[in-house]
């Protein structure tokens, strides 16, 4: 039992690579989307940097960093080129860009709505890799940049939001169980699914075996008919062969015996 439930455990990361792989489509397409909206928002509305939220240089550099992450996992998955690796650095990646954003940001009034992006990070990874490892590293990237946020609102005289992060990581932390307990459940019933698809492809296999065996001994059976036909019917031939032999000598005997009664009869008449 146990080495089928290191197997099935087996199968499932192979299974989990390849939903990966689709699920980094999506990722691609999105991080595209960002790019283009963001521009497309920046150029119809500036009232956010007329307000000076975000400076244009600024702007740049976080539209930058994620067209840097877009072109490598574009490459990565055209490639296939280390492709697990990218849901580690997204979990890094994100909290990363939304301190920076916070950084950037010069009232933080405004920064107040971004919070939720560290809440949002860990439940949103761990949904579509069904993997908590990655779910706590993006909370351990968040508390790290968080720190360094306090560090820096403090050295610059601004009262650093505590209600709101306090609020945020305790709703983390709400998630991280409820995640943890709806990956794991699904870990199981994905791994139990492998495993009935595994039990069932190894019967196929067995049945497929047997099929072979059974059509090789019913070819065998056929040609050992076939050859037992044709020596019978070999041997058929032969024997009427003979009797049609036979029978035309007898037909000739008979000829010539009715020829010598008619010679005896001849011979009577005549003596007489």
């Amino acid at each position: 039992m146990k080495e089928e439930t290191k197997l099935s455990f087996k199968e499932f990361e192979a299974f989990q690579r390849e939903q990966e792989k689709l699920i980094f489509k999506w990722i691609i397409f999105g991080f595209l989307f960002f790019i283009i909206s963001s521009f497309v928002i920046e150029f119809i509305d500036q009232e956010i940097l007329k307000i000076g939220i975000v400076s244009w240089y600024n702007f740049s550099i976080l539209v930058i960093g994620a067209f840097v992450i877009f072109i490598y996992s574009f490459i990565s998955w055209k490639k296939n080129l280390k492709v697990w690796l990218l849901k580690y650095i997204l979990a890094i990646y994100i909290p990363f860009v939304t301190s920076l954003w916070i950084y950037f940001t010069s009232d933080p009034e405004y920064t107040r709505p971004l919070f939720l992006i560290f809440l949002a990070t860990p439940a949103f990874l761990g949904i579509i890799f069904y993997d908590i490892k990655v779910s706590l590293l993006s909370v351990l990237t968040g508390v790290v940049f968080c720190g360094l946020l306090i560090l820096y609102y403090h050295n610059i005289g601004f009262p650093f939001p505590f209600y709101d992060l306090i609020l945020t990581f305790l709703f983390i932390i709400f998630f991280m169980l409820f995640f943890s307990i709806g990956i794991w459940r699904t870990r199981l019933f994905l791994t139990e699914l492998l495993e009935k698809r595994r039990e069932a492809e190894e019967a196929k296999s067995v049945l497929e075996v047997k099929v072979q065996a059974r059509t090789k001994e019913l070819r065998e059976l056929t040609q050992n008919l076939d050859q037992k036909v044709k020596a019978r019917t070999t041997e058929l031939q032969e024997r009427v062969s003979q009797l049609e032999r036979f029978q035309k000598l007898t037909i000739g005997r008979e000829l010539k015996m009715a020829e010598l009664k008619k010679e005896i009869e001849r011979l009577k008449k005549e003596q007489k």
